[in-house]
């Protein structure tokens, strides 16, 4: 979808539950611009949704440069699914 298409997508009503200093920040930002608080919170879900998918896009970036790169001769705990899992169980009991 793009930008023209959602800003000329037909608004409907919803309840958003906020606190009272976030409401405060908000009304203090929009004041600036003129925004009213929809507009402010539209905005605001927007630029989420795109940094969300643009996140998404770059880890299918990174994933997809890694994939062949590896070596498993390297990393004898990787050769079975077995070793795997119990270097895995390993790892994470070095965590807790």
């Amino acid at each position: 979808m793009t930008l023209y298409q959602i800003q000329n997508d037909p608004k409907i009503r919803t309840q958003v539950v906020l606190t009272a200093s976030i409401k405060r920040m908000i009304q203090a930002k929009k004041k600036l611009n003129g925004e009213t608080l929809s507009e402010y919170l539209r905005k605001a879900a927007l630029l989420r949704l795109m940094s969300e998918d643009q996140e998404k896009v770059e880890l299918e970036r990174l994933a997809n440069s890694l994939i062949g790169s590896l070596s498993l001769s390297r990393h004898p705990e990787w050769k079975t699914k077995t070793k795997l899992l119990k270097w895995q169980k390993k790892l994470r009991e070095s965590w807790e």
